[in-house]
């Protein structure tokens, strides 16, 4: 059997450790500073989160307590206590599968087995078969795989689901061909099939049955009989949980999907009213194994109930990131506006809603991830709410110090670091710098921008030199971010469920204005201050309401919205928000196309002389003149689907993809077309050369790059010539410098460098620039600081790059003019001091 996982480096470790012990000089053993043992701290869980290092991790961890720790020490040393314990409670693998697809795992609740699956593509292969594997987490050795008996087919993508029973001996595969697989969770032997598909697997409290639930019907099923108990084929009984006392919750949703209703079914099939007219419910249901309480998601926030429908406390984090911690006892959610997995937060709460004081055995549900070899994170391992095994297994106190210290072979890492290796060198200053740093950012990332300022202020000090803003690099970044952001904070309602609008922020090239569409409409704001300038509307005066981004010309001096619920398109002037005119796109059969489309119209691009925008519809493409309306067909040919580019000379860049029952060796063909007749250019194979199914496409502002995205996002230049490939990026990307780069979010980045940018004409990993944060700091918040709108800027738009946002002691001087006379004596009260 195949085996797709690394051999731990734990013993390669151990005897490096060992050599370093016995051929290193002695020397007395000394206790860590607090701001040294801080550091190690933090670089344990950047080794151990964000590039998948639990050795490496112990080691850091280890380095920040004193060789022969005391009682006293436990208190003394609280992060590096905190980094030692998630270290060792970490059950993280590598997983050296296929690139670029999403990948899950499932852990055992004593934390000795994962199964793991990818999500595979019948574009890319439909002969493909949804498979899973059973990995020993201590070894990486893969025990068993589970292959599903019918091929995937062209058109659909899937992936297996899996589970484990609370006392962890039990495991459950679906594989997506009608029936559940039962196994032993030690060996991998099969135990037994139950009849059903299921995305999502979840045992009993007590491990004797097994819900399946489904997109075509639902069921609990007998763990030992295997045989159905309950069934639920009505689709809109959509999400399960098990209570503690063995019965199942169910959330029936209503045929309008505005309410659900909360009921308790007992296996014998009896059902019990718990709670009616749940507005908002988002489809997501959480109880505790243990404690008789359930949660249900209403719009952003989570609701905690008691068992007979009392409502016990709400909090201000979505349902999808809760665990029951500490045994089922209390409430804890993932939190924290960072890109990288290292920041994670996790706040934890009595079920009356009482902020209780996180503990290291918080972060179990949380500290799990798959890595590529490369070190970048490939996936998550859910833990299913049955960790606690696992938490009671590792040691606390000196006993955990102990135990590490024996993992990893030895007292090497007790050594002073001047005995092996130079010491780390702690600066004061830096690190209350980058405190303020991490401050400013997470107040960017929830949309309060003076707030950033003012964080970024304090993290550098008075009359800043340029060694200054090299020495406060992050609070530097941070700073220019800051002033250069273009966020706004709007009081929204819930967000609906289904959809029933388009909520964007598009920024004019000049960054002087903002277009928004939301529940409100459409309007346009001055930036960066968010002032009102004027609602956006029809020429009737309704509100207008859409499905698209709106665009921007080059100048700003013009924005283009379409409607979502016509044929029309509406340009008004960028500066005052006047509408200029409005143009009727000639959409056949009309009303047939909107019961069956997110709208029958949406522009897609600009011309690069502002003189026309470029319309899709079901029907075809046209272009639409932006100084005298007109509207003008593009002629392309029949049963094709394209996929049209504005090009810098006013010509297009046409896409077509192809199905492998076109062609079985194409994906994509790329054309040259005039507005009249097509003209070959090149074509794009299937992988391994070329991409592996079309997920969206885009081109840059020059020309000259072409970027695919799907399973993996691939960048090619004007021959076809395939440049650069990445996975990692989660959706969020946009061409840099000229467009000769791509930049993307890192989740392996730092405070002060937390892009990754890739050079397309070298293939190369450049540091990240401060020109390159822009484009990704442009979005729309509700007044408690939940983002509202999509990451993705337009790929080959004029954006607004900050190129009016000067740096360093400019910046700082530009930033503090802005601020009033209060916020200006707060930062100079409590600014760093360069010593």
């Amino acid at each position: 059997m195949p085996r797709f996982l690394k051999v731990p480096l734990i013993p390669l470790l151990q005897l490096c450790l060992a050599l370093t012990l016995a051929l290193a000089p002695r020397a007395v053993a000394q206790a860590p500073a607090p701001d040294v043992s801080r550091a190690h701290a933090a670089q344990a869980i950047d080794l151990l989160m964000d590039r998948g290092d639990r050795p490496g991790a112990l080691v850091e961890a280890l380095k920040g307590l004193p060789a022969a720790p005391t009682e006293a020490d436990l208190e003394s040393y609280p992060e590096a206590w905190s980094a030692l314990w998630r270290a060792y409670a970490s059950r993280s693998i590598t997983y050296d599968g296929p690139e670029g697809l999403f990948t899950t795992g499932y852990l055992s609740p004593d934390g000795r087995r994962v199964l793991v699956g990818q999500q595979i593509a019948g574009t890319t292969d439909p002969n493909a078969r949804v498979t899973m594997r059973l990995i020993d987490q201590a070894s990486s050795t893969v025990l068993a795989e589970y292959v599903s008996t019918q091929p995937i087919g062209e058109p659909w993508l899937s992936m297996g689901a899996a589970g484990f029973s609370p006392n962890g001996r039990v495991g459950a595969v679906a594989l997506q061909d009608g029936q559940t697989i039962l196994i032993d969770a030690e060996s991998g032997a099969e135990l037994g099939r139950l009849a059903g598909n299921a995305i999502q697997i979840l045992f009993a409290p007590d491990g004797a049955h097994v819900i399946l639930q489904s997109m075509d019907g639902s069921s609990v099923q007998s763990v030992a009989e295997l045989t159905k108990v309950l069934d639920f084929p009505d689709p809109f009984v959509t999400s399960f949980a098990w209570a503690s006392d063995g019965t199942v919750l169910a959330a029936n949703v209503s045929r309008d999907a505005k309410s659900a209703e909360i009921v308790a079914y007992g296996l014998d099939g009896t059902m019990r009213p718990i709670l009616a007219g749940v507005e908002r419910m988002n489809a997501t249901l959480k109880a505790s194994l243990t404690e008789p309480v359930f949660a249900v998601s209403q719009d952003l926030s989570t609701v905690l109930f008691s068992l007979d429908g009392a409502r016990l406390a709400e909090f201000p984090f979505d349902s999808g990131m809760l665990s029951f911690l500490r045994n089922g006892s209390v409430v804890g959610f993932a939190a924290g506006e960072s890109e990288r997995m290292s920041d994670i937060e996790v706040k934890v709460f009595a079920f009356d809603g009482t902020p209780l004081e996180t503990e290291p055995r918080d972060f179990v549900d949380f500290n799990q991830a798959i890595y590529a070899s490369s070190g970048a994170p490939a996936g998550f391992i859910v833990t299913q709410r049955h960790a606690h095994p696992l938490v009671e297994s590792v040691p606390t106190g000196l006993a955990l110090h102990e135990a590490a210290v024996a993992l990893v072979g030895g007292s090497a890492v007790a050594m002073p670091a001047s005995a092996a290796a130079p010491a780390l060198s702690v600066d004061a200053a830096v690190e209350a710098s980058e405190g303020f740093a991490r401050e400013a950012e997470r107040l960017l990332l929830t949309g309060d921008r003076q707030g950033a300022i003012r964080a970024a202020l304090k993290g550098l000090p008075e009359a800043a030199t340029e060694a200054d803003f090299e020495r406060f690099a992050a609070a530097h970044v941070l700073l220019y971010r800051s002033v250069a952001a273009r966020v706004l904070r709007l009081p929204f309602d819930e967000p609906s469920f289904p959809r029933t609008h388009h909520t964007s922020a598009i920024v004019a090239p000049d960054g002087a204005v903002m277009a928004t569409t939301s529940e409100h409409g459409a309007q346009l704001y001055a930036m960066p201050d968010g002032a009102l300038i004027a609602d956006l509307r029809k020429p009737d005066g309704a509100k207008l309401m859409t499905w698209n981004d709106p665009l921007f010309t080059s100048t700003g001096d013009r924005v283009v919205i379409a409607e979502m619920d016509g044929p029309g398109l509406h340009v008004f002037d960028g500066r005052s928000g006047a509408r200029l005119g409005s143009v009727t796109i000639p959409v056949p059969d009309l009303e047939r196309l909107l019961r069956g489309y997110a709208g029958v119209v949406w522009p897609t691009g600009i011309a690069h002389d502002d003189s026309a925008v470029l319309v899709d519809t079901p029907k075809g493409h046209f272009r639409v003149g932006l100084s005298d309306f007109s509207v003008t067909p593009l002629p392309l040919p029949e049963r094709a689907q394209f996929q049209l580019y504005w090009l810098p000379d006013g010509n297009f860049l046409a896409l077509r993809s192809l199905s492998r029952r076109e062609d079985e060796e194409t994906a994509l063909e790329v054309h040259l077309y005039d507005g009249q007749a097509l003209t070959r250019a090149f074509s794009i194979l299937r992988d391994p050369d070329g991409v592996e199914a079309l997920g969206g496409a885009g081109i840059n502002r020059q020309g000259n790059a072409l970027f695919v995205g799907g399973d993996r996002n691939v960048i090619f230049d004007a021959t076809g010539a395939r440049r650069v490939s990445f996975f990692d990026s989660e959706g969020e990307h946009a061409f840099l410098r000229d467009g000769t780069a791509i930049g993307y979010p890192d989740p392996r980045g730092t405070l002060g460098d937390s892009l990754k940018v890739l050079s397309i004409l070298s293939g190369e990993t450049l540091p990240s620039e401060l020109a390159d944060y822009p484009v990704f700091d442009q979005a729309l918040f509700d007044m408690e600081g939940n983002r509202r709108t999509g990451k993705a800027p337009p790929l080959g738009g004029a954006l607004y790059r900050g190129a009016d946002v000067p740096t360093g002691a400019a910046l700082a001087d530009l930033a503090m003019a802005g601020l009033d006379e209060a916020a200006r004596a707060e930062v100079v009260a409590e600014r760093i001091l360069r010593d």
